[in-house]
C-alpha cells in the first residue's frame, strides 16, 4: 500500500489493459479493467477493485501485460506481469497404460484398479449398470475411460436411478462414450477435485446430465450432445418451476471451460452454482429447448464469461441474478426466440457487461421484470430485437429500478419502434419513441432504429410466439442491413472488424461464421478459426480480476483465459492455480494500485 494514499473512493479511476505474446514487442489493447463496485453488491460479498478479462488468446502461449493506472486526482501508476494460459487437455497420458475391456464386469474390474495412466479402452458393445472410478490421475498420467467409437459404447444405468458413471477423483478423461437411461449421465463427487476432462460423450434419456460438487476446479467439458427429457414450448411457467433444476452442465468452483457442448431438453441447460465463482467459462455452446435459463451465471463474483454461444427456444437465456460485482460477460451470444427476458438482471445484481450479442424476442426488444434494482449494467453494441408489433405499445419493458448513475447503456440497435420503459421508481423514465429516449440524455446517445424484417441474410424474424419451435441457425447480417458499421469500436471484443466500423450483434458481416456446438474431430482451440482473427488470436478472450502480481503496492491478482479465435484458446489463471485454456483472469486491490492522494 502507498503511504499518504486512499483508495479511489470517488469513482472516477481508469485502468488501461496491453498485453503481447512474451518475447514480442507489439503491444495490443486489451478492454479496460472494470470497477468493481462492492459498495452496491447486497447479499454478497465483494471486494472494492478493478477487475477484467483479456479475449483472443491462443492455449499454452505466454504474454506480458501491462496495466496503467491513471486517475485524475493523482497517483498514476504501470505495472508489468506475465501469465501463461493453460493448454488443451492432451489425448493421452505421458506413460500410457492400455486395458483392454469388452464386458460390465471388465469395466467393473479396471475401474476398481485403475492407477495413473491407464487407457480404459472399451469395445464396441452396450456395457450395462452402474460404473465408479474411484482412483485420481495426475497432471502427466491422467487417468483415461475412452470407448473405441461414442455411439457403439453404450453405458446403460437401467434407470437405476442414480449416477450411469461416477468420477470420485481428479485428473480423470471420460471420452467417446454414450450414457444413458439413468437419472444422471456422470458426477463429479469428489470434493475437492480438479483437471477433469469430458470430451465427445453423449448424453442421453437422463433428466440430469453432467454434475458436480463444491471446491472443483479446472475442468475441460467440451464437445458433448447431452439430449435430456424436456420437450419445447414447456417452460417454467407452465408449472411454477418444477423442472427448473433438472441441469445439463451444472459446475461448483473456479476455473471450469464448458465449450461447443450441444444441449437440449433441460431446465437449466448450464449453469455455475458457487456463490463467488470465478473464471468459469462457457463458449461455443448450442442450446436448444431450455424450460428455464440456457446459461446461469448466478452468484458469481468476477470475470465468469459467456461467448460465441447460440441460445435457441429458451425461457429466459441468459442469468445474472444476481452477480456480485462483477465483471459477469456476455459477448458475441446469439439469441433466438427467447420467451421472456434475453438477460435475467434480477436480484440486485451489480455488474454485468453485455457485448456485441443479438436478441431475438416475441414478447418485447428488452425486457426485465424485477422489483430490486441493478447496478453497474454495460450493454453496448447489441442488437435488440422485437416483435413488429409490440406488446401493449411497448418495445422495451425495462420495469424495474435502474440505476443510470452507473449503467451503460449505448451504441445498441433496437426494433421495432414504439415506447421505450427504461425503469420505474427513482430514476425511471417511460418515452414515447426511440427519439426521446436519446433525447433524454441518459441512454443511447448512439443507439439507433434499425429494420427489422432486413437485418438477417436468412430473412429470420421474431415468431408470432415464443411456442414456435424455431429452428437454430446463424446470424450472418443481410447485405446492406443498417446494423452494419454502427457499432463503436470495443478493443478486443470487436478487433478485425470488417468495414468502417464494428457491426451491431454477435456476428461481424464478412467474418468466420462461429462454430456452435460440436466441433469436426481434429478441432480445439489450438486450431480454430474464429471471427476475423488478429495477431494474437481469433474472437476469444482471456478474463481477469484487476490486479497483478504481488507488489509493493499491495496488489494481488489471477489471471485467465478464455477461448480465441483462428489458433486462439480458452485459457484462465486464477490465483495461485494453473492457467486454463483460452482467458487470462486477474484479481487484486487494484483500487489500491490506482489509488489517489489524499487532499
Amino acid at each position: 500500500m502507498f503511504v499518504g494514499r486512499s483508495p479511489d473512493d470517488n469513482f472516477n479511476a481508469t485502468v488501461k489493459v496491453q498485453y503481447k505474446p512474451s518475447g514480442t514487442s507489439q503491444w495490443v489493447d486489451g478492454l479496460p479493467l472494470y470497477r468493481v463496485r462492492a459498495d452496491l453488491v447486497t447479499g454478497g460479498t465483494a471486494t472494492p477493485e478493478f477487475a477484467g478479462s483479456i479475449f483472443n488468446l491462443k492455449p499454452a502461449t505466454a504474454y506480458d501485460i501491462q496495466l496503467t493506472a491513471h486517475d485524475p486526482d493523482g497517483g498514476d501508476q504501470t505495472t508489468t506481469t506475465s501469465a501463461t494460459t493453460r493448454a488443451v487437455p492432451s489425448a493421452d497420458p505421458a506413460q500410457p497404460n492400455v486395458v483392454n475391456v469388452s464386458t460390465a464386469a471388465q469395466l467393473t474390474t479396471a475401474l476398481n484398479a485403475a492407477k495413473a495412466g491407464d487407457v480404459i479402452t472399451l469395445a464396441a458393445g452396450t456395457y450395462t449398470g452402474e460404473f465408479t472410478l474411484n482412483a485420481s490421475g495426475t497432471k502427466d498420467n491422467p487417468i483415461v475411460i475412452r470407448g473405441v467409437d461414442r455411439d457403439t459404447v453404450i453405458l446403460d444405468g437401467g434407470n437405476g436411478g442414480g449416477n450411469v458413471l461416477a468420477i470420485e477423483g481428479s485428473f480423470s478423461h471420460v471420452e467417446r462414450l454414450t450414457l444413458q437411461h439413468d437419472t444422471r449421465a456422470l458426477r463429479f463427487h469428489g470434493s475437492p477435485a480438479s483437471d477433469n476432462v469430458v470430451r465427445r460423450v453423449h448424453a442421453k434419456d437422463v433428466i440430469l446430465g453432467f454434475g458436480s460438487n463444491p471446491q472443483q476446479q479446472d475442468f475441460y467439458l467440451c464437445d458433448n450432445l447431452l439430449e435430456g427429457r424436456l420437450v419445447w414450448p414447456h417452460v417454467y411457467s407452465d408449472d411454477t418451476g418444477a423442472h427448473a433444476n433438472d441441469d445439463g452442465i451444472h459446475v461448483e468452483g473456479d476455473g471450469h471451460v464448458v465449450c461447443h457442448n450441444t444441449l437440449l431438453g433441460f431446465g437449466d441447460a448450464m449453469k455455475v452454482e458457487t456463490t463467488g465463482a470465478r473464471a468459469d467459462d462457457f463458449y461455443g455452446n448450442d442450446v436448444n429447448d431450455a424450460y428455464d435459463n440456457a446459461l446461469e451465471l448466478d452468484q458469481s463474483q468476477g470475470n465468469t464469461r459467456a461467448f460465441r454461444n447460440r441460445f435457441t427456444n429458451t425461457y429466459m437465456p441468459i442469468s445474472f441474478q444476481p452477480i456480485f460485482g462483477g465483471p459477469a460477460y456476455a459477448i458475441r451470444n446469439l439469441v433466438i426466440n427467447a420467451a421472456v427476458e434475453g438477460v435475467k438482471i434480477h436480484n440486485s445484481t451489480v455488474g454485468p457487461v453485455i457485448l456485441n450479442n443479438t436478441f431475438m424476442s416475441a414478447a418485447y426488444a428488452f425486457q426485465v421484470l424485477d422489483s430490486t434494482t441493478a447496478h453497474a449494467v454495460t450493454m453496448m453494441n447489441n442488437l435488440w430485437i422485437g416483435p413488429a408489433t409490440p406488446s401493449g405499445g411497448r418495445s422495451v419493458n425495462w420495469d424495474q429500478p435502474v440505476d443510470s448513475t452507473t449503467d451503460v447503456v449505448d451504441w445498441n440497435g433496437w426494433y421495432p419502434e414504439g415506447q421505450f420503459h427504461f425503469g420505474y421508481g427513482t430514476g425511471g423514465a417511460n418515452y414515447s419513441n426511440f427519439a426521446a429516449v436519446v433525447a433524454g440524455g441518459l441512454y443511447e446517445a448512439h443507439g439507433r432504429l434499425v429494420a427489422g424484417g432486413a437485418l438477417f441474410a436468412s430473412g429470420l424474424v421474431t415468431p408470432p410466439s415464443y411456442t414456435t419451435n424455431v429452428t437454430p441457425i446463424d446470424g450472418t447480417l443481410a447485405s446492406g442491413s443498417d446494423a452494419i458499421d454502427h457499432g463503436t469500436i470495443l478493443a478486443n471484443i470487436t478487433d478485425g472488424f470488417m468495414g468502417a466500423a464494428p457491426d451491431l450483434g454477435a456476428q461481424e458481416t464478412g467474418c468466420t461464421v462461429p462454430i456452435y456446438g460440436v466441433r469436426p474431430e481434429g478441432v480445439d482451440e489450438s486450431n480454430e478459426s474464429i471471427g476475423c482473427g488478429t495477431s494474437t488470436g481469433g474472437d476469444g478472450g482471456v478474463g481477469g480480476d484487476s490486479g497483478g502480481p504481488s507488489s509493493d503496492s499491495g496488489a494481488s491478482g489471477d489471471a485467465g483465459t478464455t477461448p480465441g479465435s483462428s489458433n486462439g484458446c480458452g485459457c484462465h489463471i486464477e490465483g495461485s492455480r494453473s492457467p486454463g485454456p483460452f482467458a487470462l483472469a486477474f484479481t487484486g486491490l487494484v483500487a489500491l494500485l490506482l489509488a489517489r492522494r489524499r487532499r
